[in-house]
């Protein structure tokens, strides 16, 4: 409560300086795009990883709307405004898309991007990370402790929401900075665990994904949202090739789209995508874009508050 409070007045005072007026005019002025990359929209509390709330939501929908274009990513090259253009980028496909972020959309004549994974889409299970920020929010201290990890010899200090966040960090960084094989092997101590704890995160299902492909641009974030930058060239050609059978067979609709999971890639890769007509490639990379450039940053955007929010928007 009292972080949110400072978080609410350290934003307010950043706007109320004149900072985000600069911030607008330096994008209009180099001609860069604020490609604001997100995931959740929901009321849920999660401390491992927590959703934009739909209020905190909308009030940035409507800041965009009276101080950018909001277009989608194939738009963005031909785009023409007097404002900077933002594009609303989505990752993996949750199913809170549909009931929070797109009747909001809606609501204000907005589109977005959504990039699929499409094992996720198939299995109804959400990534790895997940799974495990699911089971780490409504289990017990005994519980999570349990977990005999190996190389891994941290352990849950308290219930605590913040020794939870440490631990979930912690943990998380472990087991992705590592090929697949690596995460797979240390993941074998961890699963079993899983099954004790609460509910799964929903996914949206193939057929929910092609309902919403008229309004909603779509991309790919991978098969299975594996960090690329540890993987050979062999397993990024083959994940790339199940991603466009998926699009071909499953959504009936070209890929053109294709998003890196975790800003993790290597050079190589992105030369793969290219000769593969993927026209748009979205890295990370906290740093606003070049929307005549086929390879795409984006800003990470979360908050508790609008003000927090909206500062993200523009980079900080």
């Amino acid at each position: 409560m009292y972080k949110t409070l400072l978080q609410k007045i350290y934003y307010t005072g950043l706007s109320s300086a004149g900072i985000a007026a600069m911030r607008l005019n330096k994008l209009r002025r180099e001609n860069k795009a604020a490609i604001l990359n997100l995931h959740r929209v929901s009321p849920e509390d999660n401390a491992f990883w927590p959703p934009l709330h739909p209020a905190v939501f909308e009030e940035l929908l409507r800041y965009l709307k009276t101080n950018f274009e909001v277009c989608t990513i194939a738009e963005l090259s031909e785009a023409k405004s007097t404002k900077p253009l933002a594009v609303l980028s989505f990752d993996d496909g949750y199913y809170d898309f549909l009931e929070y972020a797109l009747p909001l959309l809606r609501k204000h004549g907005l589109r977005a991007n959504m990039n699929i994974i499409p094992q996720c889409a198939i299995s109804g299970k959400p990534i790895w990370n997940v799974r495990l920020y699911d089971f780490l929010n409504s289990a017990p201290h005994d519980l999570i402790n349990e977990m005999e990890i190996p190389r891994f010899s941290v352990k849950l200090e308290d219930e605590s929401s913040g020794a939870k966040l440490r631990f979930g960090l912690q943990l998380s960084r472990h087991l992705k900075n590592r090929p697949r094989k690596e995460r797979e092997e240390l993941w074998q101590s961890i699963g079993p665990h899983l099954a004790k704890g609460g509910r799964s995160t929903r996914m949206m299902s193939t057929q929910e994904i092609r309902q919403i492909e008229d309004e909603t641009e779509v991309g790919v974030h991978s098969y299975e949202h594996e960090s690329m930058g540890y993987e050979s060239l062999d397993f990024f050609e083959e994940d790339l090739r199940k991603c466009q059978e998926y699009f071909d067979a499953e959504l009936e609709m070209p890929l053109t789209i294709y998003a890196f999971p975790n800003g993790s890639y290597k050079t190589e890769q992105i030369e793969v995508l290219r000769k593969s007509e993927i026209a748009q490639i979205l890295l990370v990379g906290e740093q606003f874009a070049d929307p005549s450039s086929d390879v795409l940053h984006r800003l990470t955007t979360y908050g508790k508050t609008p003000g927090q929010v909206k500062m993200k928007a523009l980079g900080f």
